[in-house]
């Protein structure tokens, strides 16, 4: 009897090869962007282009899972969260204050940076630890800390001058959280 072609132990070599050829082409890009798709499907606030983005612009992201994804989510909040205190503190924001009420508020905003960066940094511990739940309360602290630097200087009359790092802060956040919630 003649087998079918599908059936046959060559055929599934060939498919078999195929697919491994397929993975290692774009299986780095695939993961991490299939990663942000299940993370998006989870909580509907990420943003799938950003969440792709940020990881492959990280050293070492394509070969994670997805405890390493949300570890590496961890690493760029801190880096955020140091990248915005910088920009405030060396002018690339602002002029100096100018009274004492905007200098108050400037430094309400350095100091909730921080804390962005040490609850972005109290989260890697968690993760690192295999702790899940309290990595998600660490970070889950980050919208208030943004916001109190957004109010803060809103109080005084100022503008923030960190809307993108609000964003991208609060952003990283959520996926840090939604790939957290996928760690079996």
């Amino acid at each position: 009897m003649i087998k079918a072609p599908s059936s046959s132990p060559m055929a599934f070599v060939a498919a078999a090869a195929v697919l491994v050829f397929v993975s290692a082409w774009g299986g780095a890009d695939a993961t991490i962007e299939s990663t942000c798709r299940v993370a998006a499907a989870g909580d509907r606030r990420v943003d799938v282009a950003f969440c792709t983005r940020q990881f492959l612009a990280f050293n070492g992201a394509a070969d994670a899972d997805d405890w390493g994804l949300a570890k590496t989510a961890a690493l760029v909040g801190i880096s955020l969260g140091d990248d915005a205190i910088f920009d405030l503190t060396h002018g690339k924001l602002f002029p100096p204050p100018a009274d004492k009420k905007a200098e108050a508020a400037m430094d309400v905003c350095v100091k909730a940076y921080d804390q962005v960066g040490l609850a972005f940094a109290k989260t890697s511990d968690e993760l690192r630890s295999r702790r899940c739940a309290p990595a998600k309360e660490q970070v889950a602290r980050v919208a208030a800390l943004v916001q109190r630097c957004d109010a803060g200087l809103a109080k005084v009359g100022l503008a923030s001058p960190l809307p993108k790092y609000s964003a991208d802060c609060l952003q990283t956040a959520i996926i840090a959280i939604a790939i957290t919630n996928l760690i079996k």
